[in-house]
């Protein structure tokens, strides 16, 4: 007997809030922020606790790969300012 139903589970178990253009997430979580207790309870009454629970887990991903690349461009800025500051250091040197 043929299924045609795909043996991989992990595709039932994908969070669908990952796959979002950016757009259509940023819409989501913006609303989800600005209206926090009740957008929640919303989502549990009328999506149930599943999609809710995915909903979440997609707001605290989006949240750390926020932090993580502001964190980034931090380092990267600190870093070029403390190589100027070392490069314009030794060239005083130098010349003075």
């Amino acid at each position: 007997m043929m299924n045609s139903e795909p043996k991989n589970e992990s595709y039932k178990d994908e969070n669908p809030y990952l796959l979002k253009g950016f757009w259509e997430f940023a819409i989501i979580a913006t609303l989800m922020v600005a209206f926090f207790p009740w957008s929640l309870l919303y989502c549990l009454i009328v999506h149930g606790m599943t999609e809710t629970k995915y909903i979440v887990l997609a707001l605290f991903h989006d949240a750390l790969k926020t932090f993580f690349g502001i964190l980034s461009l931090l380092f990267v800025l600190v870093g070029g300012i403390l190589l100027l500051i070392l490069f314009f250091g030794f060239l005083a040197v130098l010349v003075g």
